[in-house]
């Protein structure tokens, strides 16, 4: 049987585990704790071995270090302080829609971010955020994997130093 791993799910504070039927198996106060918990039920159950395989394929875990403090730290605000987009924490999101994401082909969008979730309804949420998103959108604020983004092609006839610098560092 799936489960999935929501957060704040049904007015619950932290991060839920749920089954297909929306029962929750049980919350927690972090994800890592949550995830533990979905691998105990996948384990504790017979020929569940391709659902493991399935869900265990985490964005979250493939972050580095670094990447995963971003997302932690980013959940952790908009646990304290609501979710970021809203006029109180006066965060600009810089949300664009898929019509208007013009890096969804080089794979910078919301499907690819650890803090996307899918909803009840088959709608797209974000941790972060109030509002439904679009697996082909995107914001400002992602935390995406290494391996997801593709960098597109340097511009042969770079004539200006950032253009270079751009090309010359990490995209390349």
């Amino acid at each position: 049987m799936p489960y999935d791993v929501r957060h704040n799910y049904r007015g619950r504070s932290g991060y839920s585990v749920v089954s297909p039927d929306g029962s929750v198996r049980g919350t927690h106060a972090t994800r890592q704790e949550a995830v533990a918990q979905q691998r105990a039920l996948y384990a504790a159950e017979e020929n569940s071995k391709k659902e493991v395989t399935k869900m265990e394929h985490n964005l979250y875990d493939e972050l580095p270090p670094a990447e995963k403090k971003f997302h932690d730290s980013l959940v952790s605000i908009a646990e304290e302080y609501g979710p970021l987009d809203a006029e109180e924490t006066g965060i600009w999101i810089g949300y664009e829609s898929a019509e208007m994401n013009t890096d969804a082909a080089i794979g910078v969008m919301c499907g690819n971010c650890s803090m996307h979730y899918e909803n009840d309804d088959g709608s797209i949420g974000c941790m972060i955020l109030s509002y439904k998103i679009e697996e082909g959108g995107k914001c400002r604020l992602a935390a995406i994997p290494p391996g997801y983004v593709k960098s597109p092609t340097p511009p042969d006839d770079s004539p200006d130093m950032i253009t270079r610098s751009f090309w010359g560092g990490r995209f390349r």
